[in-house]
């Protein structure tokens, strides 16, 4: 008898270990600041941001303030087609960094948060971009 119960222990500690390292936090009121974008850094005195609301996204793309909407469920994400900007006069060096940006928002499907590390995967499980935690 002690043996079963030993046995059914281990296995709820095990299913309760897996289940805690497939939850991920919640974006929900998290800021971030891009550290790469197609294993790259940011373009030098460019800020990009990527701050997360209960259903809606805002930031600066380095030239343009953005918004738009997104969904999460577990690790997955999609960004809403809906993202908008202003319309500054940017380098041609900086629009290309932020139309690479806004591209890698529309490939994302996958995230994951570790030690202060924001990471977003295409489909395919490339990583697309990191961002490091922000007080924003």
């Amino acid at each position: 008898m002690k043996k079963h119960i030993t046995t059914i222990l281990i296995l709820f500690t095990v299913l309760a270990l897996l289940s805690a390292c497939s939850t991920q936090a919640n974006l929900v009121d998290t800021n971030w600041q891009l550290t790469s974008l197609a294993g790259k850094s940011p373009l030098a005195d460019t800020n990009v941001t990527l701050n997360f609301s209960k259903d809606a996204i805002g930031g600066n793309d380095g030239c343009n303030t953005y918004g738009g909407s997104y969904t999460s469920a577990k690790d997955t994400i999609t960004f809403g087609n809906d993202i908008f900007s202003t319309m500054m006069y940017c380098t041609d060096e900086i629009a290309v960094q932020y139309l690479a940006y806004y591209d890698t928002l529309n490939q994302a499907a996958t995230y994951k948060i570790t030690d202060g590390t924001l990471s977003l995967f295409d489909a395919n499980g490339i990583k697309l971009a990191e961002f490091a935690a922000s007080q924003n």
